[in-house]
């Protein structure tokens, strides 16, 4: 009789340490899920890509991809099916063009202009038709090449100017009528300086620019001047090494968040002064896991929408509002992860 008692409290002990250790697991899937800003309620992809590097949205709700390796933009509806592709035109001297590999987007609501970074930026109407190209002089390049037009990157727009990432730094033009207005930045690892930026984003409200600076492996925010902010990861002073696995793209929230893809597999979220709000990633070919994020864009009713290239879709993702605030231990997890230290320099 007592060993039976013995058996069934045994039996009990394991049970209830089973249930919490399933338990525990189960809470640990859910933080995977959880994202700055809120969770994710809803997720869907746009599929049938093919090397998908960006994604805008416009005042519509129309979706625009890069679907590079198809070499076109497709165009698609606020439920992701699809209406239309620009794959070429015809110039303001009557040549034919191709679009050889489209990159960076940005849509310019109020002047129905659509920015399509190829291997020069082509400004065209919504559907597609040709409006003129963005191209600065020979003497505004700084990288030591002989060729007159840079290979544009990404691109940002405010009410005044196009900023234009490119292998040396950021050139800005005139929103209205295309001219090139100056240029920032040199190529190099010091603060000030730029390799290979890539993704550039302007939060609307304060004005602050974000930046990708892949080759140095940091993000730089800067004020509307240029000035440098802050800057995360990367060499900056010499004495420390990224927190960041391979930064792609920016994009900043409509309660002022930013979001990083930082490939190969999460998103990495930031306050407007650098402090890690939130990571998500899950490397893997289900919905909402990632496998290289690279342009990302979010709507100011809180759709995160982001290329996930080599699952050749767009994720569409629906946040909540709450927002979730992390602590000295998800400071460190971020940079244990990456082998480095957590770095930031500012120059206010």
């Amino acid at each position: 009789m007592r060993d039976n008692r013995i058996k069934i409290a045994i039996v009990i002990i394991l049970s209830i340490a089973l249930i919490a250790v399933l338990l525990f697991l189960l809470r640990g899937c859910r933080q995977e899920k959880m994202v700055a800003g809120g969770d994710i309620t809803s997720a869907t992809s746009i599929t049938d890509l093919k090397t998908p590097l960006a994604v805008a949205v416009d005042a519509d709700g129309k979706i625009y991809v890069s679907n590079t390796g198809a070499r076109k933009v497709s165009v698609y509806d606020s439920n992701g099916d699809p209406l239309y592709d620009i794959d070429s035109g015809q110039d303001d001297q009557g040549e034919p063009y191709q679009y050889y590999s489209p990159y960076g987007l940005a849509i310019d609501n109020q002047n129905n202009k659509l920015y399509i970074a190829d291997y020069m930026l082509r400004v065209v109407d919504k559907e597609g038709n040709f409006l003129y190209n963005i191209v600065p002089p020979p003497e505004a390049i700084t990288v030591d090449e002989s060729q007159s037009a840079i290979r544009p990157n990404q691109v940002a727009l405010n009410a005044e100017r196009v900023y234009v990432t490119s292998r040396d730094g950021i050139y800005i033009f005139d929103a209205a009528s295309g001219q090139y207005i100056e240029h920032w930045g040199t190529r190099g690892p010091a603060v000030g300086q730029y390799d290979f930026p890539n993704g550039i984003a302007i939060d609307k409200d304060t004005g602050n620019i974000f930046v990708v600076d892949v080759n140095n492996w940091r993000v730089v925010s800067l004020t509307e001047d240029g000035r440098v902010r802050w800057t995360i990861g990367g060499e900056g002073n010499g004495e420390a090494k990224s927190p960041f696995r391979l930064p792609r793209s920016v994009a900043v929230g409509p309660d002022g968040l930013v979001y990083i893809t930082d490939a190969p597999d999460r998103i990495v979220v930031l306050d407007q002064d650098g402090n890690l709000v939130g990571i998500i990633g899950e490397r893997g070919t289900e919905q909402t896991q990632i496998n290289f994020p690279e342009g990302i864009f979010i709507t100011d009713d809180n759709r995160l929408l982001f290329a996930d290239r080599e699952n050749n879709r767009v994720q569409v993702w629906q946040l909540t509002d709450d927002l979730s605030e992390p602590g000295i231990a998800e400071v460190q997890k971020f940079a244990d992860a990456t082998k480095h230290y957590w770095f930031k320099t500012s120059t206010d």
